[in-house]
C-alpha cells in the first residue's frame, strides 16, 4: 500500500447560488454536476494499492473572473478559502491550503492578513503563465515584470508563505532572479514549470531556465499534469524521460507526484490509472525514496 499526500488538487462550487468565488464561465462541473465537493474528491482518490491521506488545495481563482480586479475580484479570493476551509472540516483527512491573491493589489497586506487567519492556509499561487496566457493574464501581461507584483511577492516572506509558481518555460530565468532575491520564500514549481511538447522536444530553454530554477535551494517541484504535454503521456517516452530527468536534476527529495485532479480525470485519467502510470516511472526506485515522492517530500513543502 501506497500512502499519497496529494499536493495539488481542487474543490469548487460552479453552480449558480454559488458562495464559493469560482467562476462557471472558467471552471467545468465534474461529471456534470456543478459542485465538486471533498467528499467527492475523496471518492474519486480512492483505489486499489494507494491510500489518500491529505494534501493541498490549490486556488482556481485565478484563471476566473477574467474582467474583474479589485474589490470583487479580492472578495472571490477570500470566499474560496472560506468555503474551502469549511468543505475540509467535513474530512477526517490532514489537509493543507494554497490561497488565491491579487499580488499586484495596493491592499495586498491586508488580503494576506485575512487568509493567514483560517488555519490550514500555507501559501499563495497567482497563475502567471503569459505568452501562451492563461486567462486572466492577456490583458494583465507579465507579472514577473511588474514592480507592484514583486513587491506584493516579497510580502510573502513576512507571513511566512509559500508561492505556487505556475509558469511557462520563457519565464524561468525571470523567476530564478527573483527567487534568489527572496530566498526565505518556498518556491513550489507547478506542473514540470507548464512547458508544451513543443518546449520538450526542442529541450534548450526549458533545460537552461529549470536548471536555474533547481539552483535555487528553496525550490521544489511538482510532477503533475502531464497531460498538458500529451494526453496520453502514459505512452510517450519524451513525456516520462522529463520527469526521470526532473528528478534527477532536483533530486528525490525535491519533487513529488499531484493528481491535478479533477481536471486530470477530466481528461480521461481515473486516479488508478494516474497513479499506478506514476509508480511505473519510479518502481526501480527503493521504497523510502517513492514514499518521497508520493507523501513525505510534499508535507515538508507544506508546513503549517
Amino acid at each position: 500500500m501506497v500512502n499519497i499526500w496529494d499536493p495539488h488538487f481542487h474543490i469548487w462550487d460552479v453552480s449558480e447560488v454559488t458562495q464559493s468565488g469560482h467562476d462557471p464561465a472558467q471552471l467545468f462541473a465534474p461529471k456534470e454536476d456543478p459542485v465538486y465537493t471533498i467528499d467527492r474528491y475523496e471518492n474519486d482518490m480512492a483505489m486499489e494499492g494507494f491510500k489518500l491521506t491529505g494534501g493541498v488545495f490549490v486556488e482556481a481563482v485565478s484563471v476566473c473572473h477574467v474582467e474583474s480586479d479589485g474589490p470583487l475580484f479580492e472578495e472571490s479570493c477570500l470566499a474560496e478559502t472560506v468555503w474551502t476551509s469549511k468543505e475540509m472540516d467535513r474530512s477526517k483527512l490532514d489537509y493543507r491550503i494554497v490561497a488565491s491573491a491579487p499580488l499586484e493589489s495596493s491592499n495586498i497586506e491586508n488580503i494576506l492578513a485575512s487568509l493567514k487567519q483560517h488555519q490550514r492556509v500555507c501559501g499563495i499561487r497567482q497563475i502567471i503563465n503569459h505568452e501562451p496566457s492563461w486567462p486572466r493574464n492577456e490583458k494583465r501581461g507579465d507579472f514577473l515584470e511588474n514592480p507592484s507584483w514583486r513587491k506584493g511577492f516579497a510580502l510573502l516572506e513576512e507571513f511566512g508563505m509559500s508561492f505556487d509558481l505556475q509558469l511557462n518555460p520563457h519565464q524561468f530565468i525571470d523567476a530564478s532572479i527573483l527567487g534568489e532575491a527572496h530566498p526565505n520564500i518556498p518556491m513550489i514549481i507547478g506542473h514540470l514549470g507548464s512547458p508544451t511538447l513543443a518546449d520538450l522536444e526542442q529541450g534548450q530553454r526549458y533545460w537552461e531556465g529549470m536548471r536555474r530554477l533547481a539552483e535555487l535551494e528553496q525550490a521544489t517541484i511538482k510532477l503533475s499534469m502531464l497531460t498538458y504535454q500529451d494526453p496520453e503521456w502514459d505512452s510517450n517516452q519524451l513525456v516520462k524521460e522529463t520527469v526521470l530527468k526532473i528528478i534527477d536534476l532536483f533530486g528525490v527529495d525535491r519533487c513529488f507526484f499531484a493528481s491535478n485532479f479533477p481536471v486530470e480525470q477530466h481528461l480521461g485519467w481515473s486516479a488508478s490509472r494516474l497513479y499506478q502510470s506514476f509508480h511505473d516511472l519510479v518502481k526501480h526506485f527503493s521504497e523510502d525514496e517513492q514514499n518521497k515522492l508520493f507523501s513525505q517530500n510534499a508535507k515538508l513543502a507544506y508546513p503549517l
